[in-house]
């Protein structure tokens, strides 16, 4: 099983989205720090509901990847900093977050 949660943010202009790639959920908010804050309290709300339910429902929550489309946008922004840095005037942050036992 994963130790952590690959997760992306991109915003502009106090419009901000963040969205976890391994449990697609995705949250929105003014700022990097609003949707980083409002990303963890799902993921943490989304393990805890899930921890709740009887194991053989539980495999299935706990491991379900965004749309491809999504995660093809990632890539692309990973690539674009990557190859030729990042001056579309938005802003995009990834991260991993610590996955709960």
């Amino acid at each position: 099983m994963r130790k952590s949660l690959r997760c992306y943010a991109e915003g502009h202009d106090g419009d901000w989205q963040a969205f976890c790639l391994d449990l697609d959920i995705a949250v929105q908010g003014g700022s990097f720090e609003d949707v980083f804050r409002a990303l963890n309290e799902a993921i943490a709300l989304h393990v805890k509901t899930v921890a709740a339910l009887p194991e053989t429902e539980r495999a299935h929550l706990l491991d379900r990847p965004a749309p491809l489309s999504l995660r093809l946008r990632f890539l692309g922004h990973a690539l674009k900093a990557l190859f030729v840095g990042d001056d579309d005037g938005g802003y995009h942050h990834h991260f991993t977050l610590p996955r709960a036992a």
